[in-house]
This record gives C-alpha cells, structure tokens and sequence, in this order.
C-alpha cells in the first residue's frame, strides 16, 4: 500500500547545512518508484514562493515564517504542524527537529491516528548560542518531543541511553551517510578568490558557534603560523553576535586567513572542500557531523578533535586527532601534518564510511521504520 509522507523540522531544499542535509540525503536515497509520496515543508522565500514537485515522489511545501531571532522557528514550525494536520493529511510525519517538540502535539491532537517518527540531530541547548532561558525552553521542547513521537531515531549514539533512562519511547541509533564517491563540480569559486588546489588548509560551518571551535583553530595558527593561507567558511549572523562579530574581526586582522563569510551551496562548497590540503574540524560538540563526513567521501584528510560523535566516524586509532579545546596540541598535531603528511589512513578511513555510513542502507532502515509504523508490510 502507497504511503503519504509528510517531512518536517528541516528549513530548506536543497539543503545547506546540518539536519537539512541528512533529511535530504534520506529522501535522495529512498526509493523512487515504489509509489510512496514524500511532502517535505520549507521556509518560503522569494526563490520558492509555493509548493513544486523536486522529484517525482518528492513535493517541497513552502511555509511562511516570521523573521525574528525566535520567533522565525516558532511561526515556521506552528504553520507547518497546521498546513500538515489540517491540509496534507499524511499518513505519517518524520520530523527532523527536536524543538518542533511542542507542535507535534499539533499533529496528536488532530490526526490522532497517525504515526509519528522523531530524529534527534543533537542536543540544541548545549549550543553556546542560546541564552540560559532559550536553553530552558529547548529542553522543555525535547521533552514534548519524546512524548509526542511513537518512534524515535538518533544520529548521536549516546542519546539512546539518555532517551531510555527517561521515557518508554523506542528509540534506535541511525548514524548519517555519505555518498562513496561524490561529483566535485567546477564552480570556478576557488579560481575567483584566488586558492590553488592542495596549497590551502581549511575550516567551514554553517554559523559560527562558540562550540563549531574555531577560535580554537586561530589560536593554533597564530602559533604555528604554517606556510599555508587557511581558508575560512561559513555565517557569521549567528545567534551568538557579539561572539559572532569578535570572531569575524579577527579572522579580518589574522594575516594568511582567507575568509568567505556566508553560507555556501554545496557544489560551490565541496569545490573548495576537495582542493583543501587539509581540513581542520575542531568542534567541541556535535551529533554526528554531516561536514565531517563529506569532507572524508571527497577524500580530503581531516583534523578533527577527539569527541566521541568524531570518533564514531574516524575510529579511535585514527593518528590525526587532536584533545579537544586544546589549541596547543591542535598546533602540534598541525605541525606533525604538514612535516609529515598524510599516509595510507586516508584511503582507509575514506573507505571505513564507505561501508559503515552508506545513505543507500541508510535511507533502508527509514523506509523500514515509516513501514512499520504505519502498519504497512
């Protein structure tokens, strides 16, 4: 039986960063001709005022939104639990967000009988971007999450123990994936600023967090001051702005640092990502990095630091990690690189994602559960 799925929490098609992605790449990778039907919800904006068909089984959604620090999520998220309850009628939401907790009652509420499907992509409130009463209201909001949802999935292993020793929900890890070999278009955006493929070390992130670590990185390269010019990726409008506005001056005033500072498409990103020398990912928290992984299909070597959701991806005998929020020994391990530079592990790790975090089986295992939950065999 043909099943309509409705997919909400993410922000736009295609995707720029973080959740987005993986809900992208899910819905890229499930089947297109078994007659299911995803409705995937996203801001509107002048490029995409109503709803069009991207794929042939995939429909984008376009909600207004209002454009405050909060209340843009807020809105977005309330008109789309609506537009889904009382419009689209699906068989069966994923939601892709664990502050859409609250508006997923929306969905209990009147469409009682429809099975609902949670992802978690992290723990927002431990973000140093939201102030202590926006942290408060995130947890809150990850609680109505866990209650609202009849199944739920993590890409960060640690949070099914953390789920289970709160709540009856089931709850099963599902890492992110990537593509084994990704096609690295020519967008001529690295001629134009002037970046000679394997003569540049680089950073990027989607907004510039206190915990994406890159003033960590500066501190390193301000020691170390490498022969090579780093490039620099990424939002500065963050939530964080005085944050924000201190890091972008000093990335301004740090001689060798080329800066690009706004987000990026992604052929224009994996362009700049595949001619890097290396790529420094010294991030203090996250889930299960989309950035991480892709910079690792496109074969580039990563300096990553030793969290355990990097560890997940890397294994932890991989020789280039680095202790984190530790900008000495970031510079050290900097310095063993470019003296050494990469050997066999490189190809190996490539080829560890490969197998272990394949979107194909991946986006299997979604179809199974959005099978499952509706009764469907």
């Amino acid at each position: 039986m043909n099943m309509k799925i409705a997919v909400l929490g993410s922000k736009s098609l295609p995707a720029f960063a973080g959740a987005d992605r993986v809900a992208e790449n899910i819905l890229h990778h499930l089947p297109a001709d078994d007659g299911n039907r995803y409705h995937i919800y996203v801001v509107r904006t002048p490029a995409q005022p109503r709803s069009f068909d991207f794929a042939p089984n995939l429909r984008v959604i376009p909600i207004p939104a209002l454009n405050g620090k909060h209340s843009k999520a807020t809105s977005y998220f309330f008109l789309s639990a609506l537009h889904c309850a009382f419009v689209l009628r699906p068989d069966l939401a994923h939601i892709h967000d664990s502050a859409f907790g609250p508006f997923a009652w929306i969905l209990r509420l009147f469409r009682p009988r429809m099975p609902i499907l949670g992802t978690f992509h992290g723990n927002p409130y431990e973000r140093a971007k939201w102030g202590r009463f926006a942290k408060w209201v995130l947890r809150i909001s990850e609680g109505a999450f866990i209650r609202a949802c009849h199944a739920l999935t993590t890409v960060a292993r640690a949070k099914v123990a953390d789920v289970q020793s709160r709540s009856k929900t089931p709850i099963e890890f599902i890492p992110n994936g990537v593509d084994p070999a990704p096609p690295i278009p020519q967008t001529l955006l690295a001629e134009k600023v002037g970046l000679v493929p394997g003569q540049y070390l680089m950073f990027a992130a989607g907004r510039m967090d206190p915990t994406k670590g890159l003033h960590h990185l500066l501190d390193a390269f301000d020691q170390l001051k490498p022969a090579f010019p780093l490039l620099v990726v990424g939002g500065f409008e963050g939530h964080n702005r005085e944050y924000s506005e201190q890091l972008l001056a000093r990335c301004r005033a740090t001689n060798h640092v080329l800066l690009i500072p706004k987000l990026l498409s992604q052929p224009e990103l994996f362009e700049l990502v595949a001619g890097a020398k290396l790529f420094v990912f010294p991030s203090e928290i996250e889930a299960m990095s989309m950035m991480l992984l892709e910079v690792i299909s496109c074969g580039v070597p990563v300096l990553a630091s030793d969290i355990a959701e990097n560890t997940e991806v890397t294994g932890t005998d991989y020789p280039w990690l680095f202790r984190n929020a530790n900008p000495a020994h970031l510079a050290e391990k900097l310095a063993q690189f470019l003296r050494t530079g990469p050997g066999p592990e490189i190809a190996a790790l490539r080829e560890r994602c490969a197998r272990d975090f394949n979107w194909t089986a991946i986006a299997a295992r979604y179809l199974a559960l959005y099978r499952k939950l509706a009764g469907h065999p």
